[in-house]
């Protein structure tokens, strides 16, 4: 074998030992005092371990919201109220003017004109066939026209009612009402705009019923189930955790969603706010330790746990994290973790391994 493959061998051999080396931290008690190290140590976790806190982002479940379209293409004549507004179910949202109801309305016209012709036809026919002057057949084909007239009468009458006009009226405008009870979140559109059939106009929530999208990394994730509890840190509102995402996102998060219910609608689509989660069954005993302990290297969490000529680099597993604390496995408990001067021991491991 060439003297360079041995050699390029024998250094891809020693690379593991040498990580493993660069792990373990020569730390004199004076430069540990220089650095202000200072150490806690580490205890099962006997309450609490089973509290997440996180950020959600406040959002409308689909259940919620309702989009009044256009039903037809036409010009929006009147939107009389605003984003924001408070609605109520019934109400007027969207006027427009639209041709479509104009043709529907003029067929109706030509509908009834052709039924009460028709309708005076057959009246006719029957006094003549009991006179004995007309075959039977031909006041057959009379009743026939008076039924097809009908059907087409029903059947502007259906198109009018959908496009949403009012029968017995000549109005060519469409009005439009609010089918729940809540919120203007959006105005899609506006006056004197042209719209096509099932074009977006107005939007509107009921914000008494929220859901909140709750990111957690994949091992807190874990942790949580269907049903427990979220609890709003700033407000006092409940709710319980309906649907675990199974995917994470290109933040490497796993998303949750909660239902909320809320009476004063002090929280608004769109809000970042402050949640505690109580995990359920799931939840497992673990290793407390102060969270300003943890040190992340590419993208993994860990400790530095204190040894007898300084410390060593031990890489953990997060269960969860509060600002305060963090539970966590991989150590067991009553080691000593630098919880103090952490970030100058990380800069000292990263230097020993360059």
């Amino acid at each position: 074998m060439p003297k360079r493959s041995r050699y390029c061998i024998a250094l891809l051999c020693s690379l593991p030992l040498f990580a493993q080396a660069n792990n373990q931290l020569s730390i004199p008690p004076a430069q540990k005092t220089a650095l202000g190290i200072e150490v806690s140590t580490a205890t099962v976790s006997t309450a609490n371990a089973n509290q997440l806190e996180a950020t959600a982002k406040v959002i409308v479940p689909s259940a919620s919201l309702r989009v009044v379209g256009a039903p037809s293409d036409g010009l929006i004549t009147a939107m009389p109220h605003q984003e924001g507004d408070a609605v109520r179910k019934g109400v007027l949202v969207v006027s427009f003017s639209s041709p479509a109801l104009v043709e529907a309305r003029k067929q109706l016209v030509q509908a009834q004109l052709k039924h009460r012709l028709a309708s005076d036809n057959a009246a006719r026919d029957a006094g003549l066939v009991e006179k004995g002057l007309l075959a039977r057949t031909t006041l057959l084909n009379s009743q026939n026209e008076v039924d097809l007239s009908q059907a087409d009468i029903e059947a502007a009458e259906k198109t009018i009612r959908l496009l949403g006009g009012k029968v017995g009226t000549d109005s060519s405008e469409i009005q439009l009402y609010a089918p729940i009870s809540g919120t203007v979140l959006e105005n899609m559109a506006e006056v004197g705009q042209r719209v096509d059939i099932s074009t977006p106009i107005v939007k509107l929530a009921d914000l008494h019923q929220l859901s909140l999208e709750i990111p957690l990394t994949t091992e807190q994730a874990k942790q949580v189930q269907r049903g427990d509890v979220v609890s709003l840190v700033d407000y006092p509102i409940s709710g319980a955790v309906r649907s675990v995402k199974p995917a994470i996102d290109n933040s490497q998060n796993v998303n949750l969603r909660a239902d909320i219910e809320q009476d004063s609608l002090s929280l608004q689509p769109g809000q970042s706010v402050k949640v505690k989660l109580q995990a359920g069954k799931n939840a497992a005993p673990s290793i407390t330790i102060p969270s300003q302990a943890l040190v992340w290297v590419s993208d993994k969490p860990y400790v530095f746990v204190e040894s007898k000529d300084g410390f060593t680099a031990t890489e953990v597993k997060v269960l969860s994290q509060t600002n305060e604390q963090a539970y966590i496995s991989g150590i067991p408990a009553d080691t000593r973790v630098a919880s103090k001067g952490v970030a100058a021991l990380k800069a000292k491991w990263q230097e020993a391994g360059e």
